[in-house]
């Protein structure tokens, strides 16, 4: 029998690939913008055309979680995303790279949530937070892997063995994944058994009628989004091309965010496991903040300071694991038979509120550049307006999240 650490390890590291995956187009924003002579709203469509199949398949993938169980759903997940890195590796025109990316959302989106089923399927109940919010940062290293190896590749090798090279990662983890991953542990007492597709259904319909599987959603679409923002696609052009930094001084920040949202996870899957009733706090202190601070740089006549720009990254990189909060509360709320479609659910919210503001922000990008005559769409004044956009999608969603607690704590604590 596997045991649990290789059996998790193995998880992990399929759950690191499909962050950089996902992350590699954030490092190579400005070099598809010059590869495929596109405007700054066909790049955001280049992301929100691969966070929406991402977004679309969650509750999809969900039914088939509860209904095949993690191992299968992480190898087809590794084939997709594997089959779409090559794509853009290879693409000649922004179309071809539209279907790559897109494959790549597929892949990805049945890598995360079953991760989380393999946690709940391995681990004591009473150290099961801990060990998603501790599994969920090291998987999101992934992007450091972006921003370092890949970023370094993209410079000396160009654009089509950078990315050959990052889908042989995903490789990697599909053969761990096949030799070392068991759906259950020899003491789980509630073994997978199929489910009818109406069943799967009812589950799902069930999940979604409870304000607690609601709250959830709407923590995962507040506190998730600026930072994937930010990692996925603008957080590059934003620091280079608008605040007028290096590309060295940007993947720091990069490899900054993720580093500490190792940090910031390991510090919130204490609070889950020893004070969980810190935890609606800890959103609601995370999601204020990230509101704050993105309406200073909204206020901002001229280009930030350093120090300005790291204290941004400290606050964005708390919401990655801060997010995870919404999977430990639907931990609690919802039987293991249907917690797949439900974690499917919440896992939609982040990257709702993602591709929103990815696609907003480029829209604002290219409207500005035509009001100003700018020669790029890429420019301070450009990104002050578009990135100021995440006030309004995280205020939003942080006052459906008080909604809905507010109705949730009606029958439960929260």
């Amino acid at each position: 029998m596997p045991k649990r650490s290789s059996v998790l390890a193995a998880a992990t590291f399929a759950y690191f690939a499909a962050v950089m995956q996902r992350s590699s187009l954030g490092v190579a924003s400005l070099a598809a913008a010059s590869r495929f002579h596109v405007s700054a709203s066909a790049l955001a469509g280049l992301a929100v055309f691969q966070l929406a199949v991402y977004a679309v398949m969650q509750i999809p993938v969900g039914i088939l979680l509860d209904r095949f169980g993690a191992k299968v759903l992480l190898q087809v997940g590794a084939v997709g995303m594997f089959c779409g890195q090559l794509l853009v590796a290879n693409a000649g025109d922004i179309n071809a790279a539209y279907l790559g990316r897109a494959m790549v959302g597929l892949g990805d989106a049945f890598t995360f949530i079953s991760l989380l089923r393999l946690v709940v399927a391995w681990s004591p109940s009473r150290v099961a937070g801990r060990t998603q919010q501790n599994l969920a940062a090291l998987g999101q290293l992934g992007q450091v892997a972006s921003a370092i190896p890949f970023a370094i590749a993209l410079a000396n090798f160009g654009w089509t063995t950078a990315f050959e090279i990052a889908s042989s990662v995903v490789l990697i983890g599909l053969i761990l994944v096949s030799l070392l991953v068991r759906n259950q542990s020899g003491t789980d007492s509630s073994p997978l058994r199929a489910m009818s597709i109406r069943h799967s259904m009812s589950l799902l319909v069930e999940n979604i009628r409870f304000s607690g599987t609601r709250m959830s959603f709407w923590i995962h679409f507040t506190l998730q989004s600026s930072g994937s923002v930010f990692a996925l696609l603008w957080g590059v052009p934003f620091l280079v091309a608008g605040e007028g930094q290096s590309r060295q001084f940007a993947s720091a920040l990069l490899t900054m965010q993720m580093v500490l949202s190792l940090v910031w996870g390991v510090c919130l899957g204490w609070i889950a496991e020893h004070k969980p009733q810190w935890r609606a706090r800890v959103v609601l202190t995370i999601a204020m903040s990230i509101i704050a601070i993105w309406i200073v740089f909204a206020c901002l006549p001229v280009q930030a300071p350093g120090w300005l720009l790291v204290l941004l990254v400290v606050i964005i990189s708390m919401g990655g694991s801060g997010s995870m909060l919404a999977m430990d509360f639907s931990r609690g709320f919802i039987p293991s038979e249907r917690l797949g479609s439900a974690n499917g659910f919440i896992n939609v919210g982040g990257f709702l509120a993602t591709f929103t503001m990815m696609w907003l922000a480029g829209l604002i990008l290219d409207g500005v550049q035509r009001s100003t005559g700018s020669a790029s769409a890429f420019t301070f004044g450009g990104f002050r307006l578009a990135l100021a956009v995440q006030i309004l999608v995280v205020g939003f969603g942080l006052v459906m999240y008080l909604i809905e607690r507010a109705r949730t704590r009606r029958t439960h604590p929260v």
